[in-house]
């Protein structure tokens, strides 16, 4: 009688609209939240009086909740998620993943139990649009979320420092101004360079930050690399630190990058094309071995590694391209398409059209076995692109047997395949089961055309964040290399 009856609560979101649109999805916060629960199977409950879901009934998925104070006494196995409305967990209520209030709080009982966290919003809403198809959400901070005008940007004042052989260390501290309830933010900051000795100025400037339609640009003097998609920053100051293995080139500009993002998304699939333009004055900067690592200092392969010369001059084009992100079920996939057409180049070049992508895809195969694949591409049509749009792979992140960033150019594609296989049967305490690691790695670089495509395999096994593996020609032609990974995200 009871799960008939919370059958019949529920028919609403079986009967009318089914599908949740963030039209303005506001910040990431809780837009990854309402996401998340509307991406895997849910039941869906949107109305105005308040909604009870009886004790000894049952919802077998997340259960999602649109502009209703809900009274929970059943059992949910998933996420309760409430948008514009409270959470009251009554007496033999089981969550068993988190219970989350947006735009209200949750109140919870001791004679209840929650599997996951419990997660009070109360300061971020959502306006509710019905339409006959789908529910359309957008986001609207109450006035207590309203941030201060000026204040510190990062973490008091302080921005996510970085680490590198030509800069040495790039500290940079800035402030935050906040116009019209986030319709603009300025972000004015400095960056004292170590190594260079000198302090470089930009700004950053969003406009509607947390609309569907927004700008972000950024303007100044930088130390520009075209290889920040092997590893992050964070990661690649480590490296360098740590090994003195850089995995960047550099070059100096002057100017600034702009670009005008149009936000969509679906259950699951967020799309955002962009337009945008860049003009920048670039010039050449290379390494002289006076930057500090624990190893490999005065290496020519490492530390004093020079960087490629880039033609002095000015660059100016337009931008064209879209992010996908794709999260249904157990897959989940990334792609960034970037296309760049020059209007003005260095002296003895020519104009180019360039096309980057990036990517990656991950899914389960058998049991609890994953298959991950990660892509990048850059194919250019132009006869003498300027150096400052070349890209380069080489050993720490892209193809271990070569040399690092040993090959360069204007074309490039490299291919990573990696599968794991959990070793369930075998369990540490603290540590978990180990994972043996199967890798397929392709890849080349050049300019006008590829090179023969250079092809490893890897075999590896890992336990919690540290593994071992060994990588191998597949032709034969190269040593093989043996070393020890640290399994973080790049």
């Amino acid at each position: 009688m009871r799960r008939r009856l919370l059958a019949a609560l529920l028919a609403p979101s079986v009967l009318g609209a089914q599908e949740v649109v963030l039209r303005e999805p506001g910040p990431e916060r809780v837009a990854s939240i309402v996401r998340s629960a509307a991406a895997r199977p849910h039941a869906l409950r949107a109305g105005r009086g308040r909604l009870v879901l009886p004790r000894d009934s049952v919802v077998t998925t997340n259960l999602l909740v649109l502009g209703q104070p809900t009274y929970l006494a059943s059992r949910v196995q998933g996420d309760v998620v409430v948008v514009g409305g409270d959470l009251f967990l009554r007496t033999g209520s089981e969550v068993t993943g988190k219970a989350v209030a947006i735009g209200g709080g949750v109140y919870r009982t001791l004679l209840g139990t929650v599997g996951g966290s419990i997660e009070s919003y109360r300061d971020d809403d959502y306006s509710i649009v019905a339409s006959p198809s789908r529910y359309e959400l957008a986001y609207q901070g109450r006035d207590q979320d309203r941030v201060p005008i000026i204040q510190p940007a990062g973490f008091y004042g302080v921005l996510l420092p970085t680490y590198d052989r030509v800069n040495g260390a790039s500290l940079p501290v800035g402030a935050l101004v906040t116009i019209g309830d986030r319709a603009l933010e300025l972000q004015p900051f400095v960056t004292y360079r170590s190594r260079l000795g000198v302090v470089d100025p930009a700004v950053a400037i969003r406009v509607g930050p947390d609309r569907r339609v927004r700008a972000e640009a950024e303007v100044g003097r930088f130390t520009r690399t075209n290889e920040r998609w092997i590893y992050t920053d964070l990661l690649n100051s480590a490296a360098t630190l740590a090994f003195g293995n850089d995995t960047r080139n550099y070059f100096r500009s002057d100017g600034g990058t702009a670009r005008v993002f149009l936000h969509a998304e679906r259950p699951g699939i967020v799309v955002e094309p962009f337009g945008g333009g860049r003009f920048e004055k670039v010039s050449p900067i290379t390494a002289v071995a006076n930057v500090w690592s624990f190893s490999a200092r005065e290496s020519i392969e490492h530390m004093a590694r020079p960087n490629p010369l880039v033609e002095r001059g000015e660059i100016g084009s337009g931008l064209l391209g879209a992010k996908l992100d794709y999260k249904v079920g157990t897959v989940q996939a990334k792609l960034t398409a970037e296309g760049e057409q020059s209007f003005r180049t260095p002296d003895r070049t020519s104009s180019f059209t360039q096309l980057t992508l990036d990517g990656s895809i991950e899914f389960p195969t058998f049991h609890t076995q994953r298959l991950h694949v990660g892509a990048h591409a850059v194919a250019t049509a132009s006869d003498s692109t300027p150096r400052a749009r070349y890209a380069y792979l080489g050993r720490v992140g892209t193809l271990p047997l070569l040399d690092l960033l040993e090959q360069g150019g204007d074309q490039l594609l490299f291919v990573e395949s990696r599968y794991r296989i959990p070793v369930t049967v075998i369990a540490l305490p603290m540590l978990g089961s180990p994972t043996l690691n199967l890798r397929h790695i392709m890849g080349a670089a050049g300019v006008g055309s590829l090179p023969k495509l250079e092809q490893e395999l890897g075999f590896g096994v890992g336990i919690s964040v540290v593994g071992f593996e060994m990588t191998f020609d597949a032709a034969g032609d190269r040593e093989t290399r043996y070393g020890v990974f640290v399994a973080l995200n790049q």
